[in-house]
This record gives structure tokens, C-alpha cells and sequence, in this order.
């Protein structure tokens, strides 16, 4: 990705996924990190429900204050919660040579031909759910993937370290759940694959 001054990332999952946490994590360690002016996190919601579809957006600036809360057609990155999600309109609306990021057991390869995400200029890509259901981060039986998936951003945009994101999350969960989290944020970076 270049070097710009606005980074604008969308993440689409499911409700109860933990979209909006996330975003609101990234841009919490974003804004710790020094290297940003000004951060914005914020949802959009279709059905408020369980399993319904949902957006979360984030924005982060190095220069200039954000002003506008409007919706991101063109994301600088794009992550993927639930592959369920995902359509033609959403992998087309990836800004050139953007950053798609994905839950999904696929090799990166296979996943830029199955998307035909050839206008990506990075695709990365960890089974973030059978992570989740192996150390039994769940909620009704369904796997929490808000948290490792930051990892896999960390491997993508450096400035969003991961003792940045992992002190966010222990502050926001509290010692005992932030500190599993935290290290599911190692283990998501850890199992990243990367296809540039």
C-alpha cells in the first residue's frame, strides 16, 4: 500500500463477530502508535441482530483531522470475517492495489483466483475460526475472530503494532480475557499467509 495520508479500511463479518470491537481496537492502537493525527471508528448496521450482516469502518489520518463520518466505498483495506459475507460488490469496491484481508483456511493464491482479486496488492489470509474454536474463543458456539484477525492487519500495516493492539485490548477486556485475546492477536499474526 502507499504511503497515504488517510487510510480508510472497512470490515465486513457477521453480527456477534465482534466487527465494531475491532475497529474500535485498530483505531485505539492506531492513535497510540504516534503515527496518526486522527483515528475514527464506527459501525453500520443493516438488521441488529445476531448473524446479520454488518459493516465497521475505521479511518486513520496522518495529517489531517477527520472530519466526515460518510460511509467508505473505496477501502485501502478490506477484511473479510466471514467469507459467507462476501460478494462481487464488496471485492470490487477495493481500492487498486489495497490490502484484502481474510478469514478463510484457502492459500492466499487460491483465494485471489476464486475473488479475482487481481487489482489487490496484497492478500493475507489465517483460518482465524478454527483458531478461535481451538482456544475456545466463542460466544453461543460460534467463534470470536475480532481479536487474531487483528494480527493478520498488524502483518499488513506495521504501524499498527502488536503491543499496541494487545495493550488496547487488555485495557478494554480486562486482565484474564485481554490477556488470551492478546495472545490470539501473536497466534493471527503468526499463522498469516501473504501473497504480494
Amino acid at each position: 500500500m502507499k504511503n497515504e495520508d488517510l487510510i480508510k479500511i472497512v470490515i465486513h463479518g457477521r453480527g456477534g463477530q465482534g466487527a465494531v470491537t475491532a475497529c474500535e481496537i485498530l483505531a485505539e492502537a492506531a492513535f497510540l502508535s504516534g503515527k496518526f493525527l486522527d483515528v475514527q471508528a464506527y459501525p453500520s448496521f443493516g438488521a441488529e441482530r445476531r448473524g446479520a450482516p454488518v459493516q465497521a469502518y475505521a479511518k486513520l489520518s496522518r495529517t489531517e483531522q477527520i472530519w466526515d463520518r460518510a460511509e467508505i466505498e473505496e477501502p485501502n483495506i478490506l477484511i473479510i470475517f466471514d467469507e459467507s459475507v462476501l460478494t462481487k460488490e464488496i471485492t470490487n469496491s477495493l481500492e487498486e492495489q489495497g490490502i484484502f484481508i481474510i478469514n478463510s483456511a484457502e492459500e492466499p493464491a487460491i483465494i485471489l483466483k476464486m475473488y479475482d482479486l487481481n487489482k489487490a496488492g496484497n492478500i493475507i489470509a489465517a483460518d482465524i475460526s478454527n483458531l478461535a474454536l481451538e482456544k475456545n474463543l466463542t460466544i453461543d458456539g460460534n467463534p470470536v475472530i475480532n481479536t487474531p484477525i487483528l494480527g493478520l492487519l498488524s502483518k499488513a500495516l506495521p504501524e499498527l503494532s502488536l503491543e499496541n493492539l494487545k495493550k488496547v485490548v487488555i485495557d478494554k477486556m480486562g486482565e484474564k480475557i485481554g490477556i488470551l485475546n492478546a495472545e490470539l492477536i501473536d497466534q493471527g499474526y503468526t499463522l498469516a499467509k501473504t501473497l504480494i
